[in-house]
């Protein structure tokens, strides 16, 4: 009964925070359209901030709510949820690319519920990428921001296959310290922080160096207003680095760090790890910018050995550093699409900075809150001339 009171009380009051802020930001909105998403912002949030907790699924277990076929109904409730939001403004959801959704949304539980794993292996990766990469490429046929519309509280869609995520592998999968849930520790804050100034203070080195700094980082701010400022952290943090980091830190980051510990094969990993990302950031720099070729190699150098320094010295369980310095270059890496070389190089050191903070508190939300604050942190640099 305790671990009921706490799930209701802790999920459902920060769901009911959000709420509040969601309807004074959009106060101008059509009353049909904010009241038709409130039902619907209200079950996704509360499932946002509750599905992950431990004492929740441990709750579950026990009721044996994901006996047979019981595992199927989250998925379907998704489901229900996305295509319910979008009939409602006369969108059919399977029209185009919505229809893979049906597969895309139960793949996932069907599969992992005839083959059950213990070990991480080759497929978890394939079975992750067969879900997230048609998941961010398919568009559901109509506007699912919430509300329609809207300014930054999230896509449904988006927030739905994020769920999905979740859930797949913390209740099905069963892989362990996924750490998808909010709780407040203080310890925890201060190192989310200090790995935040920790980043902003390198780059404003770097930054100097290349001459980037923005000569008057807070007049937009101020301009602004506070108003806006934090709608657009609520945006960063929901619309981005949720789901970024659950992907990055919480599953990829994760399942080669225990992959990586059972093998205790740590240098062999980091050797073909650092091969491998290595070519790739010189064919990134080639393709970008050859003239700052040097820069993502620089990072990948400095990221590798500093993995392989706190590998020998032991701090953490075997490979754990090895996997942060790999999925950080993957996850620079994944900003090509930002044409910058630059970028590139320091998206990977960000991807340290929250991969740190992750291992350090096992909570992808607390990664989360430092990739917020580096997002929203870009107005103290010129980014644009470095696009």
């Amino acid at each position: 009964m305790k671990r009921k009171i706490s799930f209701f009380y802790s999920g459902g009051l920060l769901t009911f925070f959000y709420l509040f802020l969601f309807i004074v930001y959009h106060l101008q909105t059509p009353i049909f359209d904010l009241l038709t998403a409130v039902p619907f912002f209200i079950v996704a949030y509360f499932l946002i901030f509750n599905i992950g907790k431990p004492d929740v699924l441990q709750w579950i277990e026990e009721s044996k709510g994901l006996k047979n076929h019981n595992k199927l109904i989250l998925p379907l409730l998704l489901l229900v949820l996305l295509f319910g939001y979008l009939l409602i403004y006369g969108k059919n959801p399977l029209d185009s690319s919505g229809g893979l959704l049906l597969f895309l949304f139960l793949f996932p539980t069907l599969y992992y519920t005839a083959f059950p794993r213990n070990e991480v292996g080759r497929i978890d990766y394939l079975v992750l990428l067969i879900i997230a990469i048609p998941l961010t490429l398919v568009e559901p046929n109509g506007d699912t921001t919430l509300p329609v519309g809207g300014n930054g509280f999230g896509s449904l869609y988006k927030i739905s296959w994020v769920l999905l995520l979740a859930y797949t592998y913390i209740y099905i999968r069963k892989l362990d310290d996924v750490g998808f849930y909010p709780t407040f520790k203080l310890r925890f804050l201060g190192i989310a922080l200090l790995s935040w100034l920790s980043f902003v203070t390198f780059v404003f080195i770097i930054a100097f160096s290349l001459g980037f700094v923005n000569p008057s980082p807070f007049s937009e701010i101020i301009k602004d207003g506070f108003s806006k400022s934090l709608l657009e952290i609520m945006r960063i943090w929901i619309g981005t680095a949720l789901f970024e980091e659950l992907f990055f830190r919480g599953l990829l980051q994760n399942m080669l760090s225990q992959q990586i510990n059972r093998s205790k094969a740590w240098k062999t990993y980091w050797r073909y790890g650092l091969i491998t990302v290595l070519v790739l950031s010189l064919m990134a720099g080639y393709t970008l910018a050859i003239e700052f070729i040097w820069f993502p190699v620089m990072i990948t150098f400095i990221l590798f050995f500093m993995a392989y320094y706190l590998e020998k010295k032991s701090f953490q369980a075997v490979g754990t550093y090895t996997a942060l310095a790999i999925i950080s270059m993957v996850f620079g890496l994944a900003h090509f699409h930002k044409d910058s070389i630059i970028f590139v190089g320091l998206a990977a050191l960000a991807g340290w900075a929250y991969g740190y903070t992750y291992l350090k508190t096992k909570n992808v939300f607390y990664a989360a809150l430092v990739h917020t604050l580096v997002n929203f942190s870009q107005f103290f640099f010129l980014l644009k001339q470095i696009k």
